[in-house]
């Protein structure tokens, strides 16, 4: 049984594609360049090119797979890539598809009407399918703040008070194998987060104890920080509003205050915590 991964250069991509070979399962992963991919390959994994955003690419890719794993760029092509790779796998025999989706309630924003519309295509499609859903990731939410915490001791954002279950990507990765590997629920959505949902005020008390020295968390109005977004960080408006603040608004209504025992169910192995990814990661923040 082959198994193609897509977004396999990105975070999720390419951690599951690394899990599913290391346990011993042929694995495809679908790039748009050989040059990006270099790792992987010679790690032992199979590359195919192909494009997300050219269906006609994509059946070659798909020749001989069985199960694959859907996750493509946080933009505003998500439905029509998506798409296009759920109406491929059908008409080359696909069997199960994983998709990431995302256990932060977004009430139905840009973002998750994009969302919404992959997945109502795969429940059309007539390919079993089932969702990996992820709280917000330590990985995006805190590497993406080590500049700021580096040069002035503080975090920016606008969650308020806010909690979040935050997820490890190895831990979200790992259970995207499990769930590839295994015989998920038919159109279950298998919710993963990390071990306890924090404000963004106790997550930098949380790393002025383990880097030893202060970080502080500055909660701004939305606007002040989606115009810090754009003019310091070079985001456009549309990037700043799916790739952040959709995020953010959320966290701050409380609706990423999940906290599931999925990853352990899942993977046989507790989810880290804060702490513990913090202790991996301090030489981002030296």
């Amino acid at each position: 049984m082959t198994i193609l991964v897509t977004g396999a250069t990105g975070m999720f991509g390419s951690r599951v594609a690394r899990g599913l070979l290391d346990a011993g399962q042929p694995t495809r992963a679908l790039v748009r360049g050989r040059c990006r991919a270099k790792e992987l390959e010679a790690a032992g994994v199979q590359i195919v090119v192909g494009d997300m955003d050219r269906p006609e690419t994509l059946p070659a890719a798909l020749e001989g797979v069985r199960r694959v794993f859907l996750v493509s760029p946080m933009d505003a092509r998500i439905d029509v890539r998506e798409r296009a790779v759920t109406r491929a796998a059908r008409a080359t025999g696909v069997e199960l598809i994983i998709k990431l989706y995302g256990a932060v309630k977004h009430r139905g924003d840009s973002l998750d009407a994009l969302h919404l519309a992959s997945i109502s295509a795969l429940r059309e499609s007539g390919v079993q399918w089932a969702l990996l859903s992820p709280n917000s990731v330590m990985e995006t939410s805190l590497l993406s703040q080590a500049e700021a915490i580096k040069h002035t001791g503080a975090m920016w954002g606008s969650s308020g008070d806010g909690r979040v279950g935050l997820i490890a990507a190895d831990d979200a990765a790992a259970a995207g194998v499990a769930l590839l590997m295994g015989n998920p629920e038919p159109e279950h959505n298998y919710e993963v987060t990390g071990p306890e949902a924090l404000t963004m005020a106790e997550v930098a008390q949380r790393m002025s104890a383990v880097l030893g020295r202060s970080v502080v968390y500055n909660d701004l109005p939305e606007d002040a920080f989606r115009e810090m977004l754009v003019q310091q960080a070079g985001m456009t408006p549309e990037q700043a509003e799916i790739g952040v603040l959709a995020h953010f608004r959320a966290w701050r209504r409380g609706d990423a205050d999940l906290v599931t025992n999925a990853v352990a169910e899942l993977t046989g192995h507790p989810a880290i915590s804060v702490e513990q990814w913090l202790r991996q990661h301090q030489t981002a923040y030296a």
